[in-house]
């Protein structure tokens, strides 16, 4: 017989998922669904750890975009710190 989940059961999976709003990166695209860490995605965060800060929960996504649009705030000052890290690409 098939389990059937609960919804905080589904809501624990999707809490789990986090998605990265900062600009593209070799082998991480902007708003790439995320669960856990890979390779790739370890090394770009130990050279340039703003990119774990533009790594949110998926519920904050639409928040994290509204803030990138505002001069100053923190989420901009991190995008721009990985663009440096890109070499102003």
């Amino acid at each position: 017989m098939a389990s059937v989940k609960s919804k905080k059961e589904a809501s624990d999976k999707t809490s789990d998922k986090r998605v990265y709003c900062g600009p593209n990166l070799p082998g991480l695209n902007q708003f790439t669904v995320i669960e856990g860490q890979n390779n790739i995605l370890k090394l770009h965060i130990e050279s340039c750890p703003a990119i774990s800060k533009l790594i949110v929960p998926i519920e904050k996504l639409n928040y994290t975009r509204l803030k990138l649009a505002i001069k100053g705030s923190f989420e901009q000052q991190k995008y721009r710190e990985i663009m440096n890290y890109l070499g102003g690409r």
